[in-house]
């Protein structure tokens, strides 16, 4: 209903008391300042939005109490009939002990770079965390334990299933598995901490217990199972690539008429040079015996050939020698003697062909000895001369068949050193491959006997407490029911278009109201 305010010169405003004031207002004034009647002014309406503070809102909340209770409860109710007919489920736990491995410490298969680091603690964990979050562990505990155990809704499902229908079955236990089943550690912590959650106590104690067995195999089976024949596999692959290219090398210098492409060119290199140094001290010898034969020509031309010849005799002497053979036999002999007397026809021989022969000896003319012997040399040089001529001309074609192999091995040699490359590439990398295998296999053996730096620090027993979901989602209901009907009283209160209180009206209004009254009539 409506509701007058009057106004005057120093007054306020005047409101009754607990009776909600609409927004349409309608003011005039009753008097002008002199006293006397104005005439009434047009009424003016404004519509105006209410102003709440915490007081008038908590009013319009305790208001709106039935509405509120009308939307708690059915959530209430809800959330009650969730707890009772949600089944009570007992989880399991266990704890593990996770130290640090060989197979964690970081050994690449090519180069040494960082080899030998290791990561921290947490990652280690969540590593661990991870593994055993895989649904390969799970389907092996399904397997183990019996799907008909531990989910018979699934078992039968899975047994009306037709062809092909079985997979999506397995795959919804899977889900419902990893459901129940929880992995977790704590920070800077090197337990690992497993719970599986089942209706029966005992079956959720013995699934978990056998989940730590599956995860330890597996996690051998994954850490160390197949490094060996990786590296293997990819061994065979680069020893293929090895014996082609080896093949296609070989095929490369049989083409080229070579059988050691290194050898022919170091050959034909030391060939090129000894044909080089021998062809410089042919030459240094040919000039030599050029020189040589041209001063003994010139000696030659300055040399006669025909000379005089002369014979010194000793027919003196032998005279001389005789005379005194003779006095040495007249002491011996009488003069008449026949020894005596041949002595003198011999000393008259020689005293008659002194007589007759020159004064200065027998004198013959001849050949020159030492045009004999220039002209000899001559000869030896001129010899001399043709065979290092011959000599030079085979040395130089020699030469220049060297130059034409060192040429085309030349030219042959980029794409030598690249297939070379290639082979010589692929033969390290095999022979790395073929020292990490031996490596990783050893290490794998070593590794799939113990697994000491995995231990079992609390194996899981059979709960004896449910666990507390009901509670939970019966908290959850309450505080969710809670929350709707405060939403719920909180629209109610801030739609409602009219003035609870009188601190409402002065808010809105920015004035202040002097009295309230209350409405009778209403």
């Amino acid at each position: 209903m409506d509701n007058r305010f009057l106004s005057g010169a120093g007054e306020g405003w005047r409101v009754n008391h607990g009776i909600s004031v609409p927004l349409s207002v309608e003011a005039w004034t009753e008097r002008t300042s002199a006293g006397a009647p104005a005439p009434r002014a047009q009424p003016r309406i404004a519509r105006l939005r209410p102003k709440l503070g915490v007081a008038d809102t908590l009013l319009q909340l305790w208001r709106a109490k039935w509405l509120m209770l009308l939307v708690f409860l059915p959530i209430a109710l809800i959330g009650v009939a969730i707890t009772l007919l949600a089944p009570t489920k007992f989880s399991a736990n266990t704890r593990l002990l996770v130290r640090l491995g060989q197979e964690y410490v970081f050994d690449p298969i090519i180069g040494d770079a960082a080899k030998g680091a290791f990561p921290q603690q947490e990652e280690v964990l969540q590593a661990e965390t991870e593994l055993a979050r895989s649904p390969v562990i799970a389907e092996r505990v399904i397997a183990g334990i019996g799907l008909s155990r531990l989910y018979p809704a699934f078992a039968e499902a899975k047994l009306r299933a037709r062809d092909g229908a079985s997979y999506e079955v397995d795959q919804e236990a899977l889900e419902a598995f990893a459901a129940d089943f929880d992995v977790s550690t704590a920070p800077k912590s090197s337990i690992l901490r497993m719970t599986y959650a089942h209706e029966d106590p005992a079956l959720a104690a013995a699934t978990l217990n056998r989940f730590v067995t599956e995860y330890l195999k597996y996690r051998q089976e994954v850490l160390s199972g197949k490094g060996a024949v990786g590296l293997s596999e990819q061994r065979d692959v680069i020893e293929g690539r090895l014996a082609e290219s080896d093949k296609s090398l070989r095929e490369f210098l049989a083409k080229s008429g070579l059988s050691d492409f290194e050898a022919e060119a170091a050959a034909s290199r030391k060939l090129f040079a000894d044909i080089s140094d021998e062809l410089a001290k042919v030459e240094a010898s040919l000039r030599e015996a050029e020189a040589k034969s041209h001063g003994l020509t010139r000696q030659i031309a300055s040399t006669p050939k025909d000379v005089d010849l002369y014979v010194e005799t000793t027919s003196e002497q032998d005279l001389v020698k005789l005379r005194l053979e003779r006095e040495d036999l007249l002491a011996r002999y009488l003069p008449d003697s026949r020894v005596v007397k041949d002595v003198d026809r011999k000393i008259a021989q020689l005293e008659a062909f002194l007589k007759s022969a020159p004064a200065q000896g027998l004198r013959r003319i001849g050949p020159n000895p030492t045009w004999q012997a220039l002209e000899a040399d001559r000869a030896v040089q001129t010899a001399n001369i043709s065979a290092l001529t011959g000599r030079s001309a085979a040395l130089v074609t020699q030469k220049r068949e060297a130059e034409a192999q060192i040429a085309q091995l030349a030219a042959l040699e980029p794409e030598y050193q690249r297939m070379k490359r290639d082979r010589d590439a692929l033969e390290t990398s095999a022979g790395t491959f073929a020292t990490r295998e031996q490596t990783e296999r050893a290490r794998s053996e070593l590794a799939s006997r113990s697994v000491d730096n995995i231990s079992v620090y609390e194996a899981a027993r059979p709960p004896t407490r449910g666990d507390s979901t009901k509670r939970m989602i019966a908290i959850a209901a309450a505080i969710f029911g809670l929350l709707t009907a405060l939403a719920a009283g909180l629209l109610r209160a801030w739609s409602v278009s009219s003035f609870p209180t009188a601190g409402s009206i002065e808010r809105t209004l920015n004035m202040r109201v002097l009295a309230t009254a209350r409405d009778r009539a209403a």
